[in-house]
C-alpha cells in the first residue's frame, strides 16, 4: 500500500475526496437493492421537500444541465416514484412523490442512515455534528477574490 505523504494528508479537498469516495461507495451499495443512485436519491428528497417544484429547478439544485434533469425525471416518473402536474403556467410542470415514491424514501433514507452511521462510527456525536457544520460552510460558493487596483 502507498504511503500519502505529508501534503497529501493536509491538503483539505484531498481529504474531502477521499471521504466522499468511500461514503458514495457505501451509499450505492446501500441504495442498489432499490435501483437507485444517490442522485436519484437525493432528486427524491428534493421533489418531497418543495412538492410542486419544477424540472428546472430540480435540475439547478442538482447542478446537472436541462437534458439531464429531464431525463432524470422521465426515469423517475416511469418508475412510477414521482408524478408531473399542472405547474404554475402551460410550459411548467410541476412535480410531485407518488405515493410509492414516499414509501421508497421513507425506507431509503432509513437504510441510508444506518449506511452514515457505519461510515462515521469513529467519531463521536459532537464530532458529527461539527463535521456536518463544517461540510456545510465549505459547500457554500467561495467569495469572489476582489480586483486589485
Amino acid at each position: 500500500m502507498m504511503k500519502e505523504g505529508q501534503d497529501l494528508l493536509e491538503i483539505v479537498g484531498y481529504q474531502v475526496q477521499r471521504a466522499e469516495l468511500l461514503m458514495d461507495r457505501d451509499a450505492r451499495a446501500t441504495l442498489s437493492p432499490y435501483d437507485v443512485t444517490p442522485t436519484k436519491m437525493t432528486a427524491l428528497i428534493l421533489i418531497r421537500d418543495n412538492p410542486g417544484s419544477d424540472q428546472s429547478a430540480l435540475g439547478k439544485a442538482l447542478r446537472v444541465n436541462r437534458s439531464s434533469a429531464m431525463k432524470l425525471v422521465n426515469l423517475l416518473v416511469d418508475r412510477g416514484l414521482i408524478e408531473r402536474r399542472p405547474g404554475r403556467d402551460l410550459r411548467t410542470n410541476a412535480l410531485h412523490l407518488t405515493d410509492e415514491g414516499e414509501t421508497l424514501v421513507a425506507a431509503m433514507l432509513a437504510d441510508l442512515r444506518a449506511s452514515d452511521a457505519r461510515m462515521t462510527a469513529a467519531l463521536t456525536g459532537e464530532e458529527i455534528k461539527t463535521l456536518v457544520r463544517l461540510l456545510r460552510k465549505l459547500g457554500r460558493p467561495a467569495p469572489k477574490p476582489r480586483a486589485q487596483s
